[in-house]
């Protein structure tokens, strides 16, 4: 039988990432990350994202779910995969400011707005996990951080000081500069043959999921319409999750890791 990969088979982390409708949850994760300046910076100066975003967005996918589901070479080689991807991200902002894929500041924000993003749209459809699972939620994918090379001085301990960084980052760091807002319009617009209107329902459910503050940074409303568009959606997706099969409802790589271990 095939190892089980860098996690437990019974882990929170495979509980929540197999989720298909976590997916969605993408692009807020995105716009928060690249809220901050030298995260934008590094987005706009490195990455192909304008030029070939449905690739840019299954090779994401698909590495970072490697490191969830993948048996230990795939998930070791994965991570490869990204520190050598890592490596390259370094430079100078438009506004003279140095980063670096590897800045560990920017490594946390990064696997924040992951962690948190996924974890909120989980337990809106789901329902709220026991505190104790949320905090294992937390540890397990500290763990995968660790091995991507974020320091262990960086990690907060818990799940309530991950989030009250999360405010500190907000309300301290974070700012709309012109880079923010264009690598954030192209994150909203991926296609942009594709007619304005259409956007509409994924904007609304990103509003849903972004902080407040953010909105307005990106141009996102949150009226009742996309309000009452959300709620419909979460009812949606906690029909639909016990109705359809499970090729539509789990991510192939973690369907993949359950034929493995059976």
């Amino acid at each position: 039988m095939a190892d089980g990969g860098l996690l437990r088979r019974d882990s929170v982390a495979r509980r929540v990432d197999r989720e298909m409708f976590v997916l969605l949850g993408g692009p807020a994760a995105l716009l928060m990350q690249v809220a901050h300046p030298l995260v934008a910076a590094g987005v706009d100066q490195h990455s192909d994202f304008r030029s070939d975003p449905v690739g840019r967005l299954v090779r994401t996918l698909d590495t970072t779910l490697a490191v969830v589901f993948g048996d230990e070479r795939a998930a070791r080689a994965a991570i490869r995969r990204l520190e050598r991807t890592h490596a390259r991200v370094q430079g100078v902002s438009r506004q003279g400011r140095q980063y670096s894929a590897h800045d560990p500041a920017l490594m946390l924000w990064v696997q924040t707005t992951l962690v948190l993003t996924s974890l909120r749209l989980y337990e809106m459809v789901l329902g709220p996990l026991p505190p104790a699972e949320r905090e294992a939620y937390w540890s397990e994918t500290g763990s995968v951080a660790r091995l991507l090379g974020l320091p262990e001085d960086h990690i907060p301990p818990t799940l309530a000081e991950l989030e009250r960084y999360e405010g500190t980052m907000l309300a301290r760091e974070l700012a709309a500069d012109e880079t923010v807002r264009a690598v954030g319009r192209a994150v909203l617009r991926p296609l942009r043959w594709v007619p304005e209107v259409l956007y509409w329902p994924s904007d609304a459910l990103t509003s849903a999921l972004l902080p407040p503050r953010l909105r307005a940074t990106f141009g996102l409303r949150y009226g009742t319409a996309e309000r009452l568009f959300f709620e419909a959606v979460v009812v949606a997706l906690r029909a639909l999750r016990r109705a359809l099969p499970e090729m539509l409802t789990v991510v192939p790589q973690a369907r993949r890791y359950d034929r493995a271990r059976t």
